[in-house]
């Protein structure tokens, strides 16, 4: 039909690779949120029906004192954490696995029932958070070792603290570590974050924020040993900072150093208070060295729109929830990086753009966590209701607690980790897989490239 090249015709095989390519591209769009799980009150996962009524008989199920937390996922499965922080009972599981039963979410113990045993130093007392490896599959939760450690109330020193890790595939516990009393203390420590650090194609390091303590601490997996880094920068900040704004109320809150989160080069921890608007970072070279600890110096980034419990890196953009705002930021470095000309160690925290937001149903955004697909999962759970005691647990008020995603079209800084570190690669600080959308782009684009050719052959 055509005996030369027609620029009309080009242009129509262009539309027509917009029209292939679209459905891949944008299937999901940057901000796009999907509600995946909702509570009143939570309903666990119990062997039977008479077993529910006994604890609810003797108070071990006390409904009321049971609200989520930390969240994390891994492939199609998603975790949560339960604290034992309010009462010294009542709280019968505090590391879980939600399940569907007859088409409802429940909470099912992780690994089971025998490892949630109050005053079994074999079984976890209290987890608020807990990181997963997708490389590996491994489960790593922190325990305080205490009940009823929050909000002015006598705790219950059960346990020593420690850190143990599971193995998602079999269930089984593979590790544990119980922290040394002049490490961590028995008495007044209140494990609340992590993070993971990778050297050469493995975990090396564990960064675990302590509020109660007022500090971090750092502990090595190939030695097995513990210390601790404790600086200024971690107390709750003066005037505003221990006052939340939420929904138009105050909320006083003093708690020191909560989120942290490490870059997906494993070069700069960063960490925050959550009483307080700064965001700080820190070479992890100062803090895998129990030397060079001692005169590390933490950075001012910047401040935040808003106070932040939890925070997490992807592998271009930090996370952070917003819980004045009932929001999810993220700081984009690279672009404030590029303006500002500079490198890691000196850029300035400036770029900090919504993600989502909504002030009924995401109050209190707390912990992030990211799946293999582009999505960023968070909790919201009304937490500065359930702190005063105003939380209405009959319905009456609506749901109390959520499970979130957001697509964000980033995986965390955990993926590719055990490829990324390995000695000889190449580690720009990102993905080697982005995220799982490029594998459909990339057989779209084959097709469109198919299609393209074979256009050419029957009309040149």
């Amino acid at each position: 039909m055509f005996h030369q090249h027609s620029p009309i015709f080009d242009c129509l095989l262009l539309l027509l690779g917009v029209a292939i390519l679209t459905p891949y591209v944008l299937s999901e769009t940057f901000g796009q949120s999907k509600l995946v799980y909702e509570w009143t009150t939570l309903e666990l996962d119990w062997p039977s029906d008479t077993d529910k009524a006994e604890a609810l008989r003797n108070g071990s199920f006390v409904p009321e004192r049971n609200v989520i937390a930390g969240i994390k996922v891994y492939k199609n499965d998603v975790y949560l954490t339960v604290p034992r922080w309010s009462w010294t009972s009542g709280v019968p599981i505090t590391l879980a696995k939600v399940v569907m039963v007859q088409g409802q979410p429940k909470l099912h113990p992780f690994p089971d029932w025998a490892t949630q045993r109050q005053g079994d130093c074999r079984s976890l007392q209290y987890v608020q958070s807990m990181e997963i490896d997708p490389n590996t599959g491994l489960l790593y939760a922190i325990d305080t070792g205490r009940v009823g450690i929050g909000f002015g109330l006598n705790p219950l020193n059960l346990c020593p603290p420690k850190l143990v890790v599971f193995d998602l595939n079999t269930r089984q516990e593979v590790d544990r570590y119980e922290f040394p009393a002049n490490v961590v203390s028995k008495d007044t420590n209140f494990l609340n974050d992590l993070a993971l650090h990778y050297v050469d194609g493995r975990v090396r390091y564990a960064y675990i924020s302590d509020v109660g303590e007022e500090l971090l601490h750092v502990y090595d997996f190939e030695t097995r040993s513990a210390h601790n880094f404790k600086d200024p920068s971690m107390l709750t900040e003066s005037g505003n900072g221990s006052i939340l704004h939420i929904n138009g109320k105050d909320y006083p809150f003093k708690v020191a150093v909560d989120g942290v989160a490490i870059s997906p080069d494993f070069k700069y921890l960063y960490f925050c208070p959550l009483s307080g608007y700064n965001l700080y970072q820190i070479p992890t070279s100062a803090l895998t060295t129990p030397t060079a600890t001692k005169s590390a110096k933490p950075r001012l980034v910047g401040k935040k729109v808003a106070q932040s419990g939890g925070i997490a890196y992807g592998n271009r953009k930090l996370y952070f929830g917003a819980m004045g705002m009932n929001a999810v930021y993220y700081w984009d470095v690279q672009a404030d990086q590029l303006t500002q000309k500079v490198a890691t160690s000196a850029v300035k925290m400036v770029t900090q753009r919504e993600v989502v937001r909504n002030d009924a149903t995401m109050q209190w955004p707390d912990t992030l966590a990211f799946d293999n697909q582009g999505w960023l999962w968070f909790v919201s759970n009304r937490l500065q209701l359930f702190v005063t005691g105003s939380m209405d647990f009959t319905g009456s008020d609506g749901v109390n607690m959520r499970v979130w995603k957001v697509f964000v079209n980033e995986t965390g800084y955990l993926h590719d980790a055990d490829v990324r570190t390995r000695a000889g690669a190449s580690n720009q600080g990102g993905n080697a897989r982005d995220c799982g959308k490029t594998h459909e782009i990339s057989l779209s684009a084959f097709v469109l490239v198919f299609l393209i050719v074979g256009l050419r052959e029957m009309y040149f």
